[in-house]
């Protein structure tokens, strides 16, 4: 403990020292001319105490002679001279001293501003100092970060590259897939055009055939009425009249992108629920004459086959080419 107490004295001693050396050297001629002119000023003022000694000495000794010779005169002259002389001598070291006086005062001052900016640009020193230290430390995150976000970058680079050729991949399985679907899509057609064409030969030859049953119908009606008097004709009671097949179509509208696969009458509402190759399952209001969209339920992966309808009209079901069916809601036509 003693050791370190001296050791922090002696610290202070030196840099005191240090501190004193450092503020005299700039003034060292100043303070020996100082001191020189002080030990002029002494001199002068001994020798000015023994020269008036000696005047008052010679006065007195004057005095007492009643007018003495003229070489006492002489020497008394010479000797007030000189004290004259060392009077003027004295007043021009005063005068020498107070400018020497006023020279350490402004050094003095020129001093006391030179520490003041010396302890500025200290203290600017030491802030700069801070900032450039917290700017060292902000840069070295700032290199770390962008160090990191080199290492995301490649990594997010490789996921790209690597979803990339997932995608290229992908991309390939869907060319050859849509090949296969429009394969299977010409195929389909001609088989669907087969079967309307078969269709339409078999609806042909039934109409050909209702045709000639109902000619056959009329020709017999005709010869029952041979028999029957024009009374009963005005009676009602002849022969009853076929319903007519309708030839031409009230409405025409593109419900679907695709082919319509499916068609179902709501049983309470004048609504149609059409289904098609586009996924989708579409429901039309036919009561006003027009054909009026009234929605589209969607979430279905693979074309709509066939739709239906619940006993009350609140569900329609839908089956797709996914394996799948599914049920939504008429009312706010979302999936169940």
């Amino acid at each position: 403990m003693a050791t370190a107490e001296f050791n922090w004295r002696e610290d202070i001693l030196t840099k005191l020292q240090q501190r004193n050396r450092f503020q005299t050297y700039c003034f060292q001629d100043l303070i020996a001319q100082h001191n020189k002119v002080f030990d002029n000023v002494n001199a002068l003022k001994h020798e000015n105490i023994q020269l008036s000694i000696q005047n008052e000495k010679l006065r007195s000794e004057g005095d007492k002679l009643g007018g003495g010779d003229s070489r006492l005169q002489e020497k008394i002259q010479c000797l007030e001279q000189k004290l004259l002389t060392q009077q003027e001598e004295l007043t021009e070291l005063h005068r020498r001293k107070g400018e020497n006086s006023q020279q350490i005062i402004d050094l003095n001052a020129k001093l006391q501003e030179k520490e003041k900016l010396i302890v500025t640009k200290d203290i600017s020193l030491a802030e700069n100092a801070a900032k450039i230290t917290s700017l060292q430390a902000e840069i070295t995150l700032f290199d770390r970060n962008n160090k990191e976000l080199k290492l995301l970058n490649e990594a997010l680079r490789d996921e790209h590259q690597a979803l990339q050729l997932a995608f290229s991949c992908l991309e390939d399985k869907l060319r050859k897939m849509q090949d296969e679907n429009r394969q299977l899509l010409d195929r389909l057609m001609k088989y669907k055009t087969k079967d309307a064409d078969r269709m339409n030969e078999e609806n042909e030859n039934f109409l050909k055939k209702r045709h000639a049953k109902m000619q056959k119908e009329i020709e017999e009606a005709c010869r029952d009425t041979r028999g029957v008097s024009p009374e009963d004709l005005q009676e009602g009671f002849g022969p009853t009249c076929q319903p007519t097949i309708p030839t031409k179509a009230s409405a025409k509208f593109d419900a679907h992108d695709g082919e319509v696969n499916a068609v179902k009458w709501s049983p309470v509402d004048r609504l149609v629920a059409t289904g098609g190759a586009d996924r989708k399952v579409k429901l039309w209001d036919v009561s006003k004459g027009t054909c009026e969209s009234k929605g589209m339920l969607v979430g279905s992966n693979a074309g709509v086959m066939a739709v239906d309808f619940d006993s009350t009209g609140t569900l329609i079901l839908g089956a797709s080419n996914d394996y799948a069916s599914r049920v939504w809601t008429v009312a706010d036509q979302r999936l169940r």
